[in-house]
């Protein structure tokens, strides 16, 4: 699928510090990284899995899972029920299928962090991922998705979730970034059309302990593993799950020792990632006193997620 992530998004290699007037500050080289649209990625995604023969059906949930000794029973909310010999739960940070199975323990918590979100054109001097500065030390940042498009965010910090009315998003989000005066992301703001441009999102994590799995039914993605997004590395760690899942049931052995496996070679470099993206939003909590601590850690986990896994 690489040819056609990098026909579709932008590849980058750099990180660019700016203060808030635009004034470049620094770069650093980074591993190889492509930025995509979700949409674009998801397009990639299903049209090889329906290529390959996976039968792929929509807007049903698994309403509940019922072990068989050789599978599992599984009833779908339209009324089916259906046998497999495996079931991979891959719903997401609020995963109904581990609340199932590993109990309300390990529901996300709050992290004490937010995030804006919105796309925009790519003027040129996003050709990586880029940092904006305040003097107080907060956060604003852009990174490309395409060669013609990329996605603006500003990193808003509270010691409880935040609820934002969703009909004056827009009108928020020009708020909080009136204090940037760097012309790409005065340009950026001058583009939001509506509320429904803009997403808000408070970052909420959970990591499950090894092993990932009950029986014959296994978490995989957000669902294991949901960290903050400060190394934009949530989708490419569930990519990396899928790959070694598909290698651990390839491998000679039982479904129960291929699924150990699975747990065996994740776990430690998934929860590097995830404490390395938590410590970056808890160092952004007090980003005057963490700023350099912060770019150390980013650039050092960056090269950690350029090392084969």
């Amino acid at each position: 699928m690489a040819e056609d992530c990098l026909a579709l998004g932008f590849k980058f290699e750099v990180v660019r510090h700016f203060d808030s007037s635009g004034k470049a500050l620094g770069s650093n080289p980074a591993p190889p990284g492509c930025g995509m649209r979700r949409t674009d990625l998801a397009h990639v995604l299903e049209s090889h899995a329906v290529r390959a023969g996976a039968n792929l059906e929509k807007g049903i949930t698994a309403t509940s899972l019922k072990e068989t000794g050789n599978g599992v029973q599984v009833q779908f909310s339209d009324g089916r029920e259906d046998s497999y010999d495996l079931v991979v739960a891959a719903d997401g940070a609020y995963s109904g299928v581990r609340r199932k199975l590993f109990g309300a323990e390990w529901d996300p918590r709050f992290a004490g962090q937010s995030g804006w979100r919105f796309s925009a054109p790519r003027p040129p001097e996003v050709d990586g991922f880029c940092l904006f500065r305040l003097p107080d030390g907060r956060s604003a940042g852009a990174l490309p998705t395409s060669k013609d498009t990329c996605y603006f965010f500003f990193l808003e910090n509270s010691a409880e979730h935040l609820r934002m009315p969703a009909d004056r998003l827009d009108v928020l989000i020009r708020e909080r970034l009136a204090a940037y005066t760097a012309p790409v992301i005065r340009q950026a703001v001058e583009q939001i059309s509506g509320p429904e441009a803009v997403l808000f999102r408070p970052y909420d994590i959970t990591l499950v302990p090894a092993p990932w799995h009950r029986g014959r039914v296994v978490l995989l993605g957000d669902a294991a593993h949901a960290p903050t997004p400060q190394l934009t590395s949530g989708g490419g760690m569930a990519v990396e799950d899928a790959v070694v899942l598909a290698e651990s049931l390839a491998a000679p052995g039982t479904v129960e020792q291929a699924l150990e496996r699975y747990s065996e070679r994740r776990f430690s470099r998934v929860r590097r990632v995830y404490d390395a993206s938590h410590q970056l939003c808890i160092y952004e909590q007090d980003p005057l006193n963490n700023k350099e601590k912060s770019m150390a850690l980013l650039l050092e986990s960056y090269q950690f997620l350029g090392q084969p896994y």
